[in-house]
């Protein structure tokens, strides 16, 4: 029996043409658009940066704490210097002061624990105050009378080894830092803390 043919068998299609030469030099110009695109957005992330660092560094506040015992011609006056050594204006939010390791409330405090018999001569508020570049401020000064046989020198090594004072303060930018008495850099912070005395 003979076999019939089958069915006839599609003839194969033939080959799509090869793309031609200029067409490889538009997806070679879409990579390098994309690039370019990158690169530029890139260069323009890096400038803001810069830009933002240099507008930071343009009001950088700095403080600087100080305690001091000078003489006078019947008194030793004793007391605390806060000045502004950086190029921008810089806001107070706090001061705390610690006597052998005990925060201080107020003034009342600090007077009771300063050696001999004390008087007020000066206070002037340190918290919320606005200090310029190269301004200062010192916000009180006790005397203790001469006649109590205290040396100057051996009185401010004393104070000192008795006594931390901390400030916290901010830039006009937000940027915020805690600085002390022992003259050490200050030290970033994400906010100040809420003020513990009224100083």
């Amino acid at each position: 029996m003979d076999a019939s043919p089958g069915p006839a068998q599609p003839a194969p299609s033939p080959s799509p043409p090869g793309r031609p030469w200029h067409r490889h030099f538009e997806t070679v110009g879409s990579v390098m658009a994309i690039v370019v695109g990158l690169a530029a957005l890139y260069m323009s992330w890096d400038q803001g940066r810069v830009m933002r660092a240099e507008v930071a560094a343009s009001v950088w506040p700095a403080l600087q704490v100080d305690g001091f015992v000078n003489r006078e011609a019947d008194a030793l006056l004793i007391g605390v210097k806060v000045q502004n050594a950086g190029v921008g204006p810089a806001l107070v939010q706090g001061m705390t002061l610690r006597h052998n390791g005990r925060p201080l409330a107020d003034l009342d405090a600090v007077a009771a624990a300063m050696p001999g018999s004390v008087e007020q001569r000066s206070v002037q508020t340190l918290s919320g105050r606005i200090l310029a570049a190269g301004d200062s401020v010192a916000p009180f000064v006790f005397a203790i009378p001469a006649a109590d046989g205290l040396d100057a020198v051996e009185l401010l090594e004393e104070l000192a080894a008795q006594w931390e004072i901390g400030v916290c303060y901010c830039s006009s930018l937000g940027d915020c830092w805690e600085t002390n008495v022992d003259a050490s850099v200050p030290r970033r912070v994400d906010q100040c803390p809420a003020a513990s005395g009224r100083f």
